[in-house]
């Protein structure tokens, strides 16, 4: 069974909160509280997606804050209860993971249960669907009833329910400021070498001297319409278009303020520009918030006003954890996926945009664009782009910017851990980020996290995930991990190798050992094996795993095909309704669905 989801695994998700809580049930049947612990997954799933894995800041959040938000509990006591039990059993189970001890774990709970206790009884602490369920039972409505439920919020638009306006006013303000619930995603790690680079890089960065110019421009007041002195004073090669960003940026940064139909500066914008360091961070922060400058570009395309943090989420999210240049087009086509921009018209619009953010982050020193004059680059690029000429400029963050990224994926609510970071987590997780992860950051990442914990015990926690998980995608990516164990790893798939679940992995991964002269491998192993890769594979990238299954003769897949359908394996189904489905060839597609049906 699978306990971490940090890819948005909505259905896997589900079927493995299924299993725990039947399990957990029948370990302990009184007092019955199974909604409870789907109450604790289901927000585990949208916090950091580690179902199995527990902190004591992970305890307190949901006793103190999450129960009192969403649950109305007939008995108090029955949460921190519920608690203790819970952990106890994924201790019984195996599958509790931690940096704390279980009897420190148990105490947390312990010392948590007062302000427990106090938000359950504060109606402010609640959340809006409580609250109106709560008011519901109290004047005798039904709030499992539909037709009820209609009738009492008619009652409370007409004036006629008496409730407490001010504790849902409250409520209601505290839940704006929340972001939406969304599952946990997790981004590759990186190797963070250096600390808050933009320090050394802030103070002589072009972005603080045209800011400086910005505010020599305004002087004690200027009509912003009136920018061809400002333009000037940039250099020339800046235009009109430019100047108006920079006015609006510095105004969202504290810089400058409006004072009728003029411009002036801020009363902190003299001691905020002697402090470049923070004047950078702000205006790195701030640059989601200058939309208006882009009003023109956006018409049409997005009616959102999150349009613009839309794109430069899109931007960061490429760019951060690749340790090579990006297409510039690449961050496009993410920015028009997010904003389901699919005409030539839109793709032109959202580039130009992207071209205006990155020249202002070179000026922040936090990007470095070229533009690729490499045959093969350029063909991948023309290859990629729906329309017209694809621009051939290329992207990588710079250590200012990586570090800046970090601190807004973080805020745009993705997980951005380090090496550092993942080095105490367990095997599953490692297991599940080893595969996006730059090869150069692997390099660094998986020695550190056998360092961390030995060889032996490495190899053992792996071992045991592949005992525990029938997923092709973490069994090939822990036995790639236990390639770099040593003589551990070789002992402990050796193990495997008669294991019901990884037994067929394990036996062709003896087998393909580079000094093995064993001859371990069973018939139907290498079948199973490839379906391993196959699933990984549609995981992955399901055009590409049909590309791949489509370059061999058609002979040759409909025979595949038809061993499919007799392999026991888990995911063979679901390999036979893809092929079903969006195989290219009729003929193919159709012994697929035969497969099936058979």
């Amino acid at each position: 069974m699978r306990t971490a989801f940090i890819h948005g695994e909505v259905d896997r998700f589900e079927a493995a909160r299924g299993e725990l809580v039947e399990a957990f049930a029948r370990s302990r049947p009184e007092p019955a509280t199974g909604w409870l612990a789907e109450c604790l997954l289901d927000d585990k799933f949208i916090s950091d997606g580690l179902l199995a894995r527990w902190t004591e800041e992970d305890l307190v959040r949901f006793l103190v804050e999450v129960v009192p938000r969403r649950l109305l509990v007939p008995k108090w006591s029955l949460v921190p209860d519920f608690l203790h039990q819970w952990l106890d059993f994924l201790a019984e189970e195996g599958l509790l993971t931690s940096p704390d001890s279980l009897a420190e774990l148990h105490e947390v709970v312990e010392q948590a249960e007062p302000e427990y206790l106090a938000a359950m009884a504060e109606p402010t602490e609640w959340g809006s669907a409580k609250f109106w369920d709560a008011t519901m039972r109290e004047l005798g409505f039904d709030p499992e009833d539909p037709q009820v439920v209609t009738e009492f919020f008619d009652a409370v638009d007409a004036d006629e329910i008496d409730f407490d306006g001010e504790v849902l006013e409250e409520i209601e303000r505290r839940d704006a400021q929340e972001a939406p619930d969304r599952p946990a995603l997790w981004l590759p790690p990186i190797d963070l070498v250096h600390v808050e680079p933009h320090r050394a890089i802030a103070a002589n960065s072009p972005v603080i001297r045209r800011m400086r110019a910005v505010l020599e421009w305004v002087g004690t007041g200027r009509d912003p319409s009136d920018v061809d002195d400002l333009v000037a004073a940039l250099g020339g090669s800046s235009g009109a278009e430019e100047a108006d960003l920079l006015l609006e940026w510095a105004e969202r940064a504290g810089l400058v303020r409006s004072a009728g139909d003029l411009l002036v500066p801020a009363v902190i914008a003299e001691p905020l520009l002697a402090e470049p360091e923070l004047l950078w961070t702000r205006l790195w922060q701030c640059f989601v918030l200058i939309d208006d400058v882009f009003h023109a570009e956006l018409d049409g395309i997005a009616e959102d006003e999150d349009a613009l943090p839309e794109i430069v989420q899109a931007a960061l999210s490429v760019l951060y954890s690749r340790t090579e240049a990006v297409p510039l087009e690449l961050v496009v086509s993410m920015a028009c996926d997010l904003l389901d921009a699919g005409e030539p018209g839109d793709r032109e619009a959202v580039r130009g945009i992207v071209r205006r953010m990155l020249a202002q982050w070179e000026a922040m020193l936090a990007v470095r664009c070229h533009v690729t004059t490499a045959p093969e680059e350029i063909e991948a690029l023309e290859s990629a782009v729906p329309a017209g000429v694809a621009d051939r400029t290329m992207i990588e963050l710079l250590p200012a910017g990586q570090w800046a990224a970090r601190e807004s994926l973080r805020a745009f609510g993705f997980q951005v851990p380090t090496v550092d970071d993942l080095v105490s987590y367990p095997a599953e997780l490692l297991a599940l980020v080893a595969a996006d992860t730059p090869a150069d950051v692997q390099q660094v990442l998986i020695p550190r996290w056998i360092e961390q914990r030995g060889a032996k015990q490495a190899s053992a926690e792996l071992a045991a995930l592949l005992r525990r998980v029938d997923d092709p995608t973490i069994r090939l990516a822990a036995l790639g991990l236990l390639e770099h164990a040593g003589d551990e790893g070789v002992s402990v798939v050796r193990e495997l190798a008669e294991d019901p679940v990884a037994g067929p992995a394990a036996r062709m991964w003896l087998q393909a050992l580079p000094a093995s002269t064993e001859n371990v491998a069973r018939p139907g192993d290498e079948l199973l094996f490839s379906l391993d890769g196959m699933a990984a594979a549609l995981d992955e990238d399901v055009d590409l795993f049909l590309a791949e299954f489509s370059s061999q003769p058609g002979t040759a897949q409909i025979e595949l095909i038809g061993e499919i359908a007799t392999a026991e394996h888990n995911s063979a189904v679901e390999i036979l309704a893809i092929l079903a489905e969006h195989h290219e060839e009729e003929v193919i597609a159709a012994a697929a669905q035969a497969a099936l049906g058979s």
